[in-house]
């Protein structure tokens, strides 16, 4: 029978090169934050960044102290284990000087305390030899928060599918 694309599972056979061993990554763990606080800093996180580049979901300028080591960070082509190889994933991933997140609805916490949500608007150029253009898309997020306050999951839906994701991987520039 055919495999049809929403049945089939592009995290399996999509895995980013090998990102580094697992580590720990930044300063002290900031824990015991309130939801509120983590919200406004993944805000800062995503116009202005830890230092100063802000768009941290194409350069990787968050603020680790704020995230479990051992945080899962999940979209719709990607599944990965590991802030610090998250953060390695990020750096080789998108050309940060031609790609931008814009934030349409600023992360809020949800009424359960457990979780917070935010939707971006991205587009950029990956840092492949070809330097294919991702289009523009939304994003909606969800991070959510362990009994110690620290991020220990950050989940993404796309407005596009993963399968269109992957085509403009290997489309060229235009």
């Amino acid at each position: 029978h055919p495999l049809s694309a929403a049945a089939f599972d592009w995290r399996q056979n999509t895995a980013l090169a090998p990102l580094g061993p697992k580590e720990s990554v930044g300063g002290e763990k900031r824990t015991g934050l309130s939801t509120e606080e983590l919200a406004r800093q993944l805000e800062r996180d995503l116009t202005t960044g830890s230092n100063g580049r802000g768009s941290y979901f194409i350069s990787g300028d968050l603020t680790p102290e704020i995230f479990a080591d051992d945080c899962r960070f999940v979209d719709p082509t990607n599944d990965v284990s590991s802030l610090s190889r998250y953060m390695a994933a990020l750096r080789i991933l998108f050309d940060p000087e031609s790609s931008q997140v814009r934030i349409i609805d600023a992360p809020r916490p949800s009424s359960d305390s457990r979780t917070i949500t935010a939707k971006v608007l991205s587009q950029g150029v990956l840092q492949l030899p070809w330097r294919p253009r991702i289009k523009p898309y939304t994003t909606t997020i969800t991070w959510t928060v362990d009994e110690n306050g620290l991020i220990r999951e950050q989940s993404q839906e796309w407005s596009i599918s993963a399968a269109s994701a992957l085509r403009q991987t290997f489309t060229l520039i235009q």
